[in-house]
This record gives structure tokens, C-alpha cells and sequence, in this order.
């Protein structure tokens, strides 16, 4: 990787050649009407109305070959502790299951449906992240991915908002990437935990953009990439 540049303004900043575009848990058991959270009744229209549009930017950022990184989350038991099991019990979460307290809530299971991606499918060769808490960056390889590849912007997306995607933000900060925070390709399950979470990270974390931002730049790369392809079938 070569040296890491000042950036300045949004067409430095997302330059495909060092945004990588990250999608945090786009997962069944998230955004399904089938899955976990769509079976207890959440309400889960602001996260299926999010999906089209992030369909949109990934096949923008694909376009324009910037690197495309799926974030998906694990709760099976092994990856649980004390302090996860006491922070969901605390907070309702049943996790009973066959007679048994489970270590953590039975989902996004190792295996399973609600641990499949949501309408979303990664490309070959595109990166697949496992993260078993909140943040994209906790015991991953995020950070070795990311700088292998001489990135130095993420553009963030996914779900929920105040939660993974929020929790993944603030260490894309502390990692000292840039931030690009999509404000219309990230959702949770309500507008005012959204806002807020979007406030603070505009705030203190990096740039809260839209879709149509990010893409009137790499629209404009995939097109000339498109371009320079046909010409040099042609030649």
C-alpha cells in the first residue's frame, strides 16, 4: 500500500481506487418478514424500503471497481460470553430454546436462514467479514482487509443504524479512515433512532452523505471504465 493521502471534499474522498464500499448486516434475520426480528413483529419497512437503494450503490461501486465488503454477523452460542448473555436478558430478549437458556438470542445462527444475506449476494471475489458483537472491526480482519487494499474512505451502509452499523462507524474513525456514512442505505427499525444515530456520527465521526453523493462519483468511473473496456476489445 502506498502512502496515505490528505483527502479533501467528497471526489478525493470516495475515489474508487481508495473507497471501499461496506455493508453491515444485511441478514434475513434483520430485514426478513421471514426472519427473526419480522417474526416478533418488528416493524421492518424502514429497512425494506433501505435495500433497493443500497442495491443501487453496490452496483455502483462494483461498476466503478471499488472494493465491495459484506459484514455479517454470528450469534451462535460459542461466540457468546457473560456479558452478552447478561446485557440481552437485561434488555427481554428470550432466550430460551428447547427447554434450555441459550447464551445468546437465537439468531443469525451459523447455517441457518436468518443467517443469509438479504437481496443482496457478494460477487466472487468480493470480501465476506464475520463479526460476532456489534462493530465490523472487533476481532476481525477489517482493518487487514481495508489497508491491504490501500483504503483509506469507508463508505458505510447497512443495518440498524444506532446499533451495528453506528457501533462499526465510530471505529472506522479510530482506525483513521475516513467516513462516509450513506444515510439512505443504512435503516433500523424506527426514523428517530436513525436521525439521531446519524446526528452524532455527522458530528463527531465522519460525513453523513446520500446515495445519490457517493454515486455521482463512481458512476461517472464506471462509465469511463466501461469506456476504456470497449476500446480495448476493439483495439
Amino acid at each position: 500500500m502506498g502512502a496515505w493521502q490528505d483527502l479533501e471534499g467528497l471526489e478525493e474522498k470516495v475515489d474508487p481506487s481508495r473507497a471501499a464500499l461496506v455493508i453491515v448486516d444485511i441478514q434475513n434475520d434483520f430485514c426478513h418478514r421471514d426472519g427473526f426480528l419480522g417474526k416478533l413483529g418488528a416493524p421492518l419497512g424502514l429497512v425494506q424500503e433501505m435495500v433497493p437503494r443500497l442495491q443501487k450503490l453496490v452496483e455502483s461501486a462494483r461498476a466503478a471497481k471499488a472494493l465491495v465488503v459484506h459484514v455479517v454477523s454470528y450469534h451462535d452460542e460459542e461466540y457468546a460470553s457473560v456479558v452478552v448473555t447478561e446485557q440481552k436478558v437485561r434488555n427481554g430478549h428470550d432466550l430460551s430454546e428447547g427447554g434450555r437458556r441459550r447464551r445468546d438470542a437465537p439468531y443469525c445462527i451459523r447455517g441457518t436462514f436468518g443467517a443469509e444475506l438479504y437481496e443482496i449476494e457478494p460477487l466472487p471475489g468480493e470480501v465476506i467479514v464475520e463479526k460476532y458483537r456489534y462493530s465490523g472491526f472487533h476481532g476481525t480482519n477489517l482493518d487487514l482487509v481495508l489497508r491491504g487494499h490501500g483504503i483509506q474512505t469507508v463508505v458505510l451502509t447497512g443495518t440498524a443504524t444506532n446499533v451495528c452499523v453506528e457501533s462499526t462507524a465510530r471505529d472506522v474513525y479510530s482506525h483513521d479512515y475516513y467516513l462516509m456514512m450513506v444515510n439512505d442505505c443504512t435503516a433500523t427499525t424506527n426514523a428517530a433512532d436513525h436521525e439521531h444515530a446519524l446526528r452524532v456520527i455527522d458530528t463527531y465521526f465522519g460525513h453523513v452523505v446520500s446515495s445519490d453523493d457517493i454515486m455521482s462519483v463512481w458512476d461517472r468511473r464506471g462509465d469511463s471504465a466501461a469506456v476504456a473496456a470497449v476500446a480495448a476489445s476493439a483495439g
